[in-house]
């Protein structure tokens, strides 16, 4: 750290938050050679969990894997501390196939936090930032305790705490999670520079004591063995993994919560935001899906060194005592004692539409956003995020280009396309049907889809062996193709009828000298080259289409299968045209693709 004469420490990049995206956000800026800085309220709370302890899942899976593939650091920490692993959508096919793992949430924070304090180029600092200033396109940063720094980029990631408040019941406190305090000056400061903010909302669920759960009443959700490993870098190493359980809330459960309903402060009319859509508490669940019998809850253990177990969709703002009641009534939970509540937090967030595709300000050159901060939720968004916003904020101190993923690109892509041209009215969260592009962005391939990206960030070599992983894979596939034994004996098709047999398999991966991986993406390439081809066409073809009008008179509630969020975003706004429909909030590109063979087959009635 350099004092400078008018008491100012001078770094490239400042990193505002030590969240999921300020920790990816602080690693890809230094590994570019930037002098950064990461200032955070809690140095105890750096890469904290505060919800859920699961990384990946659909969507997010694919996320964590590209992260990974540009150097990011959230797939290794995974694989180091995973106490559960799962693969999802095997039956599905490649598109969405992922990985999801538990993650032990102390030893998760830790080993982040090593990491961080084991780099060279950065430098970690407590401290609440309180004022953004700037002069001559240099910015001052400035701390609550009198700290003052300049650096000439800088990126918010400052996730939940801008004015935030968190409440259940009829107990309401200023602060950024439980126990931590919020940020008000921060907020004004960047409204004084002319930023605009809306308020959103999430909610956590209550913990209990394992010790006072009936197990035998639960049923057991298996992990696998051998774990897969996120990161393309890892190497497995066996660890004691533990079960997850899944139980549900019933007719006496869901009666119980309807009769209290109006006591939640989310039907109470106290709070500015918008219910959130996904992961949505469960007095919303009750409310909005009265036709269900029944909700899922899943018990997932919080660590290998606590009892607690978190009860992932019991997500509540309803008082302690309510909670308690609700969790009495439920199979296998009926003695389980609490060992905290579960609570809502509402906090400001940056209306994106404010930032560019490489995160930066429209307005403020240098200045980046990342992380929840934009109306994204989930860990891996907010990495994602932080790892494109970290690489742009080290490209822009030293007078380099940026790198801006485009929807083709992969969930990345998608993700950052999304929350800066369409509004965000809810915490969004990526799913595999916002993209239309989901054959070619599968979870396998994530490092051959990010390998320009890897050249404009300088990680030469790691694109080069990518590169030749791929030719390796192409070749084989050639090769197969061109060979008389594999023609007479139909071994292609029957790789892809799925009746191959294992002998047959292996002399594959024997003959061409591939690994495990190499295998994989061989037998994908094999089985899905026909969609892969069709794909494309679908595309190209789409792009055209997108310029088609929609009739003044059409009534969305007659086309089938356009989601329900589609067509109230489609009823309320009657966009003109294709291309006007695709920017919409709640307009999913499966939405798009149905609409435009409606237009198509109505115009070939009339």
């Amino acid at each position: 750290m350099i004092k400078n004469k008018t008491g100012f420490n001078d770094y490239d990049v400042i990193i505002v938050g030590a969240g999921h995206a300020g920790c990816e956000a602080a690693l890809s800026s230094s590994s570019l050679g930037a002098k950064t800085l990461i200032i955070t309220i809690n140095l105890d709370s750096i890469a904290l969990m505060p919800c859920n302890s699961a990384i990946g899942g659909p969507g997010r899976g694919h996320l964590v894997r590209e992260i990974d593939a540009l150097g990011g650091t959230i797939a290794k920490n995974a694989d180091k501390n995973y106490i559960h692993s799962r693969i999802m959508n095997i039956s599905k096919g490649p598109a969405l196939r992922t990985l999801r793992v538990i993650v032990d949430k102390k030893r998760y924070l830790l080993n982040m936090k090593y990491v961080l304090e084991n780099n060279d180029n950065l430098d970690i600092r407590q401290g609440l930032v309180k004022e953004i200033v700037k002069k001559d396109n240099v910015y001052e940063v400035k701390t609550s305790d009198g700290n003052k720094y300049r650096c000439k980029s800088i990126v918010i990631s400052a996730g939940t705490f801008l004015r935030a408040k968190i409440f259940w019941g009829s107990y309401e406190i200023s602060a950024g999670r439980q126990g931590e305090i919020n940020s008000v000056k921060l907020a004004k400061s960047l409204e004084n520079m002319g930023y605009r903010f809306g308020r959103l909302r999430t909610e956590t669920p209550p913990r209990v004591d394992a010790r006072t759960i009936d197990f035998n009443s639960l049923i057991t959700q298996p992990y696998d063995e051998p774990a897969e490993m996120f990161s393309y870098d890892s190497k497995y190493v066996p660890v004691k993994q533990m079960n997850n359980y899944i139980t549900y809330v019933e007719k006496d459960c869901i009666d119980f919560i309807s009769k209290n309903i109006k006591k939640s402060p989310v039907y109470g009319n106290k709070l500015e935001s918008k219910n959130p859509g996904y992961c949505p508490s469960i007095e919303d669940k009750v409310k909005k899906f009265y036709n269900k019998a029944r909700h899922p809850v899943f018990l997932q253990p919080e660590g290998k060194d606590t009892n607690e177990i978190y009860l992932h969709g019991l997500f509540t703002t309803f008082s302690e005592d309510i909670q308690q009641g609700i969790i009495s009534r439920i199979k296998g939970l009926e003695n389980a004692v609490i060992t905290r509540p579960g609570y809502g937090v509402e906090y400001d967030y940056l209306l994106p539409y404010q930032i560019k595709k490489n995160l930066e300000s429209k307005t403020d050159k240098g200045l980046f956003f990342a992380g929840q901060v934009n109306g994204t939720t989930g860990y891996e968004e907010a990495a994602a995020q932080g790892i494109i916003a970290g690489f742009n904020a080290a490209l822009k101190s030293s007078g380099k280009k940026p790198i801006t993923l485009e929807r083709e690109d992969g969930y990345m892509g998608i993700l950052i396309d999304d929350i800066t041209q369409k509004s965000v009215t809810e915490p969004y969260r990526i799913l595999t049907s916002r993209n239309e592009y989901r054959l070619f962005h599968r979870h396998d391939n994530a490092d051959f889809r990010m390998i320009k990206f890897l050249k404009q960030t300088d990680q030469l070599q790691k694109a080069y062996f990518i590169s030749k992983k791929y030719e390796k894979i192409n070749q084989a596939f050639k090769n197969i193709k061109n060979s008389d034994i594999y023609r007479r004996k139909n071994i292609i098709e029957d790789i892809k009828q799925n009746r191959a047999d294992k002998n047959i398999i292996y002399g594959i991966k024997k003959d061409f000298l591939l690994d495990d991986r190499e295998l994989e993406g061989l037998i994908i390439n094999i089985k899905y080259e026909i969609y892969f081809e069709r794909e494309i066409e679908i595309i190209e073809k789409n792009r055209s289409l997108l310029k088609m009008n929609i009739p003044d008179d059409i009534n969305y509630f007659k086309i089938r299968n356009i989601s329900a969020e589609g067509r109230e975003a489609l009823t309320k706004k009657m966009p003109g045209m294709v291309s006007q429909a695709a920017k919409l909030e709640g307009v999913r590109p499966t939405d798009i693709i149905v609409l435009m063979k409606y237009i198509k087959d109505v115009s070939r009635e009339t």
